[in-house]
This record gives C-alpha cells, sequence and structure tokens, in this order.
C-alpha cells in the first residue's frame, strides 16, 4: 500500500522521534526503541513503513581514505531498503515538513543529510544547515564518541565536497575533540577517525602553522599505545608527509612497531608473525636494514616455541589390501619381469583431473577457506600465505597421494627382493639397456640407487636418485632437442636451467599430466619438495617410502628408449601391420 501524505503526519511523526530520541547516544538505539514503542505501533502500516526507511541509512567511514564518510543504505540483511530514487513524492513532502521540526540532533542532522543526499533540497543553505546540524551533534555531551566522530567526518565531507566556508569550523571541532578522544582509552578509534579527516589540508588552503607537527605527534603517541592502529595510523601518516624523508621515517616507524611486538612475544607463532610482517614491509618499502633485521628475528626463533602439534589420522587397512596390491607380481618368474612390473605402473599422484575433483567436493563448506593459511617449510620458516584455496586442497590431495603411494612402491621393492635374489648392479643396468634401449649411464646410476635401497640404506638411494631425475629430464630434452642451455648475460655465466624449466618444457612437449604433476610434487614446492629440501641442505635422510618414490620417478626417464636408433628398427612384417591397424593406439610404459 502506497503512502499518501496527509498534513497531522508530520507533527505526528516529529513528536513520536523527538520523544524516543531524547535520552539516546546514537541512531540504532533509537531505531530500537521505536520498534517498541506502542505509538509507533499505532501509526497505519504505510506510515509506519516511512518512518521505518528514515532509519535504513546510515553513515559509513571509508577505511584507507582520508576520513571520508558517507550516507549509504544499510547492509544489515534484516534492515528494509530501497534507494532513495524509488521514494514516493508524498514521502518527501512528509520528512520536508518535518525537517527543521525536530529538537534532537542526532535525528534532525540524519534527516537533514537524507533530504540532502537524495537532492531532494540540495540547496546551499540546506547545505549550511546539515553541516550546522552535525556539529549540533559533537556539541551535544549524550552522544557517544563513536557517532560524534562520523557526524564532524559527514560534516567535513560534505563540506569539502562544496569548498564550504563551514570547513575550517569543522576542522576547528576535529581538532579539539580529537586531542580529547586521543586520551581516552575507550575513543582511541573515533580519534583516529577525525585525525584521518584532518591528514588533509583544507580545500583550497593549506595546514595553519604548527598543524601538520601536533597532529604527527598524536598519531605517533595513538600508534605507539595501541598496537591494532598502527597500520591505520601509518596511512595517516603518509598522507601527511611532505616529501620522501617524512614518508621514510613514517615506513621505518611502522616496521620497527612490529619489530618491537616480536621482539616483545615469547610465543614463537606469535613472534614469527610479526616479524613476518615486519620482513614485508620493509621489504615493499626498500628498507634493507630493517628487512635484515626481521629476517634474523625469524631465523632465531626456536622449534619448539612455535607450538606445533601433530594430527595424526588413524587409517586401519587390511593385510589383505596390501596382497591385493602384490598380486600382479605373482606371475613374476624372475627380477626381470619383476623390475618390468614394477616400472610400468602409474603416476604415484594418482588421476589429476580426477584429483581436482575430490579436492572440489572436499573445498565445498570447508572452515579452512574462510581463514587466513600460512604454509611453513621443514625449515621452520613460511613459505607462503592464503593462496587459492583450491589449489592448496588439489596439492594436499596429491601430496597424500604420493606419500601413500610411497608406501606401496615400498612393498613392491621390499616383495621383489625376498622373492628373488638381488640382482647385480652390473646385470641391472645391463639389463635395462638391452630391454628398454635406455641410456647406459643413467641406467647403471638407477641400478647403484636400487642396490642401494635394497641394502636398506635409504637415504644413500634417495641421494641418488634425486640428481639422477634431474639428469634424466635434461638428457631426453636435449634428446628432443629443446634449446635449454642458458648463454652469459652480464657476469652470470652460461648454464643449465633448474628442475622446474624441466618439467615445464617437458609439459609442453606432451608428458602426461599425471607424471608431470608427479614430478613436480615430489621435487619442487608445493608439495614435498623433496629436490630443493636436499639441494639446500635441509634434509639429508630419507625414509623407505620417500626412497621408493624417489626411484619410481627416476624409473621413468631411465626406461625411455633414448639409446635406441630409429634407422635401426626394421620394418613390421604384413601381419604385423595388420596388427598395428587394428589397435587404437600404442604407448611407451
Amino acid at each position: 500500500m502506497a503512502y499518501e501524505f496527509e498534513p497531522s503526519h508530520p507533527a505526528l511523526v516529529t513528536a513520536l522521534l523527538d520523544r524516543l530520541a531524547a535520552s539516546e547516544e546514537d541512531l540504532v538505539k533509537v531505531w530500537q526503541r521505536l520498534w517498541l514503542d506502542p505509538g509507533y505501533q499505532t501509526l497505519d502500516d504505510a506510515l509506519r513503513a516511512e518512518v521505518d526507511f528514515l532509519f535504513a541509512y546510515e553513515l559509513q567511514e571509508e577505511y584507507g581514505s582520508a576520513g571520508v564518510v558517507t550516507l549509504e543504505e544499510s547492509q544489515h540483511l534484516l534492515t528494509a531498503t530501497r534507494p532513495m530514487s524509488e521514494t514516493p513524492p508524498a514521502a518527501w513532502a512528509l520528512w520536508i515538513e518535518v525537517n527543521g521540526s525536530l529538537q534532537n540532533p542526532i535525528v534532525a542532522a540524519h534527516l537533514a543529510d537524507v533530504l540532502l543526499t537524495s537532492r531532494t533540497d540540495s540547496s546551499p543553505d540546506h547545505a549550511v544547515a546539515t553541516v550546522n546540524s552535525y556539529l549540533s551533534v559533537a556539541a551535544d555531551g549524550h552522544v557517544s564518541s563513536e557517532h560524534v566522530a562520523l557526524s564532524l567526518g559527514r560534516a567535513n565531507s560534505i563540506a569539502r565536497s562544496r569548498a564550504m566556508a563551514e570547513e575550517l569550523a569543522v576542522r576547528d571541532t576535529m581538532i579539539r575533540l580529537s586531542g580529547t578522544f586521543a586520551v581516552d582509552p575507550d575513543k582511541v578509534g573515533p580519534a583516529l577517525t577525525l585525525l584521518a579527516a584532518l591528514s588533509v589540508p583544507p580545500r583550497g588552503g593549506a595546514f595553519s602553522e604548527g598543524e601538520r607537527g601536533d597532529l604527527e605527534r598524536r598519531l605517533f603517541a595513538l600508534g605507539n599505545s595501541y598496537f591494532t592502529l598502527v597500520d591505520e595510523v601509518f596511512d595517516t601518516l603518509a598522507r601527511l608527509a611532505v616529501d620522501a624523508s617524512a614518508l621514510e621515517i613514517a615506513q621505518r616507524w611502522q616496521v620497527n612497531q612490529y619489530l618491537g611486538l616480536a621482539e616483545a612475544e615469547d610465543n614463537g607463532m606469535r613472534k614469527m608473525h610479526h616479524a613476518q610482517s615486519a620482513a614485508d614491509l620493509a621489504g615493499s618499502y626498500g628498507l634493507r636494514d630493517l628487512k635484515g633485521t626481521a629476517i634474523v628475528m625469524m631465523q632465531s626463533i626456536d622449534h619448539d616455541s612455535m607450538g606445533w602439534q601433530s594430527a595424526v589420522i588413524d587409517a586401519p587397512l587390511s593385510k589383505n589390501a596390501f596382497r591385493a596390491h602384490l598380486r600382479r607380481y605373482r606371475r613374476a618368474r624372475n627380477w626381470e619381469y619383476a623390475l618390468m612390473v614394477f616400472l610400468a605402473s602409474g603416476s604415484p599422484s594418482g588421476d589429476h583431473e580426477a584429483n581436482v575433483r575430490s579436492a572440489e567436493r572436499a573445498a565445498v563448506g570447508s572452515i579452512r577457506a574462510l581463514v587466513s593459511r600460512t604454509t611453513y617449510g621443514t625449515h621452520g620458516l613460511p613459505e607462503r600465505s592464503d593462496g587459492n584455496f583450491l589449489d592448496e586442497e588439489v596439492v594436499r590431495n596429491e601430496s597424500f597421494r604420493l606419500n601413500f603411494s610411497g608406501i606401496l612402491l615400498a612393498h613392491e621393492l621390499e616383495y621383489v627382493r625376498d622373492r628373488f635374489e638381488p640382482p647385480s648392479t652390473r646385470h641391472v643396468a645391463d639389463w635395462m639397456a638391452a630391454s628398454f634401449s635406455s641410456d647406459p649411464t643413467l641406467a647403471e646410476h638407477f641400478a647403484e640407487s636400487l642396490a642401494l635401497h635394497w641394502a636398506g640404506k635409504f637415504s644413500d638411494s634417495a641421494r641418488l636418485a634425486i640428481p639422477l631425475i634431474e639428469a634424466g629430464a635434461r638428457g631426453l630434452l636435449l634428446r628432443l632437442d629443446e634449446p635449454l642451455y642458458r648463454t652469459q648475460r652480464g657476469n652470470s655465466p652460461g648454464k643449465f636451467p633448474t628442475m622446474d624449466f624441466y618439467l615445464e618444457a617437458l609439459s609442453n612437449r606432451g608428458l602426461d599430466p599425471d607424471w608431470g604433476r608427479a614430478l613436480r610434487l615430489a621435487l619442487l614446492s608445493p608439495g614435498m619438495n623433496l629436490r630443493n629440501r636436499f639441494a639446500h641442505g635441509f634434509d639429508l635422510s630419507f625414509t623407505e617410502a620417500q626412497s621408493a618414490l624417489l626411484l619410481r620417478l627416476a624409473g621413468l626417464f631411465c626406461s625411455m628408449p633414448v639409446g635406441m636408433d630409429e634407422s635401426d628398427l626394421p620394418a613390421p612384417t604384413k601381419s604385423a601391420r595388420g596388427q598395428l591397424r587394428r589397435r587404437p593406439a600404442w604407448a611407451w610404459l
């Protein structure tokens, strides 16, 4: 039912609002009292709806700005709102009559601003009246400091946008109250709102003598007393800075605040967070000395003080499951056949597309998607924070598959060793070269790594398998005439690239995506990062499962026919050609 204006409505609404707002300190509380008031309940539905819509707008500070405050539609789900442009003319006629009659400064200023913002009355005189109404709110001792700060911020925004002379009066009030609020622990937020608005000079003017320095002193005092305000205080100081030197002073102050927080912390996790924040900020500002200080602090944090806890999940698995997995080796009559089965197994990380689908299902409704996440390396230092959640879920899923595959592969190698007498290194190398046309050098080193694993020297085996994988990948790309070598650039000598480049080049050359994921997640970061952890000396010992996994990855390259000369291949017989035509596809295993 649309509202229809009646001459009795303005006096009725004015008396109701003044009575309910007499002792309240902000508009929300006025609205709460309104809903419980019997007089409000007696209004007809259309008029009551229009009174509701008056409270559907609220002052909002644009955080990160120079204290800009706007009048916006409420974003609360339970608030009945509508755009100002959809308000019927009869309702505007009501509020024009009510405006000027209200005695309560909070409601009077709010209504005046609604009429100004909606352009129902955008005249200069009404703009002056609106600013003065907000100044009256600041002068009322019963109004909360939060509403006072927003009111003055709004008055300042109106005056600046219209180049009004009243801006200076607003600034004087903000300067006075910011000093009063800053010394009260319960009012530091409103004080910062006022200081943010004061951080830019008056429109068309400049700071008065000593004003900038006074504002800086107040801001530093706030930031030094309340660490939760450090970043917001810095943003305001940065706006006040007149040159690069003043900006650097503010930047160093912000970084030192975080360093001080880290230094005072006993909890390792919080200490690490503050030190990392200091390092990130110093790096972004180009403050190399402070970044070095923060990094040293991060490196010095004791591992035990971080409060790490291991989440252990028991997953009972029948021994028959392992027996069933090993059944494919039953036909093996010798170690050669058994190794053929081992080298023909699929990607240890599984089907990548299936893993993505599984991660998507697990990510739905996950609480971890709603919180900040930081991944720490085995060195105890943070590696990355708040990445793409779905990508992280895929990495977690496939890393779990890699670890479990490592356990199964270790059982397979143990089964082959126990069933057959382990052959000599020379026999394995010769067999691989003859059976697969493998590179003889790669085959020899693979045989050495395998012998070390069978002898229980898992770390020695892994330390040989890791560079063997990289050598195999590089050799395959060279065989494919991939331009790998990086010539000298300036003082940097010529060199071959690193493993991540090899994997990217192999993917571009058609490497099975499942194997590409297995190699990347096992060797690099994000993932198990076995190659980099070993290369940089963080992990020099490896488990049996890791050794078996690395052997399987090395076997991918060491069993490839890179030593085969295609010109020596005999032409297939007529019968063989017929069989080939009937086959849908051929692939190297």
